[in-house]
């Protein structure tokens, strides 16, 4: 039996068209041509349809008051510096002078260097208050990982600098203990984010940024 749509040949017991399941009746059978020996050409199938594809549909834009948040406290932690130690422009430029005239190595007046670890102990504690922050209102998981372990090298080099002040560690011994602390704190961060963006994090995250928003 041959279909009336799409010309294809069927069973003389079915229904139904098995290429594109229009239904099969006796007319399409009659309508046939009464010669065989010419039988007319089938027409071509119909093309399929292209399976449909999800649409992505970007969120809106929103500013990141979390990271407004962040220039507000630095802007407070650098007054309560300036606040502490009137003289910190002045030790600044007696430093600068130094580094000038080719005296790298000369060890900062001992003001600027309290005063540069207060800057970086209150800023490691704003950054656990971001990290709060980040966690609290948009739950991303990066963002509040980096807050956090920003947080905790600044206040490792903020007790590094009181320890220098002290004159407990040598200003070379300070800097290598803190890149190997950052570096540390790198491969924590980049392991972590590999680990959470693994393909069995995808579809749950490719459905949230791919499912249309009312």
């Amino acid at each position: 039996m041959r279909c009336d749509a799409c010309g294809t040949m069927n069973n003389e017991t079915s229904r139904f068209c098995l290429y594109c399941g229009a239904s099969l009746t006796t007319a399409g059978t009659e309508a046939a041509p009464a010669n065989p020996a010419t039988p007319a050409s089938p027409a071509p199938p119909l093309p399929r349809a292209a399976p449909l594809r999800p649409v992505y549909v970007p969120r809106p834009r929103t500013p990141d008051f979390v990271g407004l948040f962040g220039v507000a406290f630095f802007f407070l932690v650098l007054g309560i510096v300036f606040y502490q130690n009137g003289n910190l422009l002045t030790e600044l430029r007696r430093w600068w002078d130094q580094i000038l005239a080719g005296r790298a190595a000369f060890r900062p007046p001992e003001g600027l260097i309290v005063s540069a670890g207060l800057f970086w102990g209150l800023l490691g504690v704003s950054n656990f208050g971001i990290a709060f922050l980040r966690w609290f209102f948009t739950r991303s998981r990066i963002r509040t990982l980096g807050a956090l372990l920003g947080g905790i090298a600044m206040v490792t080099f903020s007790y590094f600098l009181y320890r220098y002040s002290l004159r407990d560690m040598s200003g070379s011994l300070v800097v290598s203990l803190e890149a190997a602390v950052i570096a540390v704190l790198l491969f924590v961060y980049i392991g972590l984010g590999l680990y959470w963006t693994t393909p069995r994090w995808r579809p749950s995250v490719e459905g949230i940024y791919r499912s249309p928003r009312p």
